[in-house]
């Protein structure tokens, strides 16, 4: 019996366009934190130009694994996507955190 392959339809490129929008709203979020927090001087724009550059990891991780996805068997796409989740989760809190600070500081 072979391995069944990872759903050929749309499945993949609704998770990768998923996870654009998130990396998206994160960036949008550094953003927004640098503007936020201005009494913390260089250390806001660090924190902001450092959850724009993990957005844009996010973005490439996305697009590239909808292109390593393709012809994968559905065990393997699952294990990369359930790494990748944690990882992510992991990064969401640090900016929950982050957010979380930066409205307690505002003035």
């Amino acid at each position: 019996m072979t391995p069944r392959i990872a759903d050929p339809g749309a499945q993949l490129e609704r998770t990768a366009l998923a996870w654009q929008r998130t990396s998206l709203l994160i960036a949008v979020n550094g953003a927004l934190l640098t503007r936020a927090v201005p009494g913390l001087g260089p250390a806001a724009v660090a924190i902001g130009i450092t959850t724009m550059a993990i957005a844009a990891l996010i973005w490439l991780a996305a697009a590239r694994g909808y292109r390593r996805g393709r012809g994968r068997t559905a065990a393997g796409v699952l294990t990369v996507h359930a790494r990748a989740t944690r990882a992510l989760t992991a990064v969401i809190c640090v900016i929950a955190i982050l957010d979380l600070t930066a409205v307690l500081l505002h003035d």
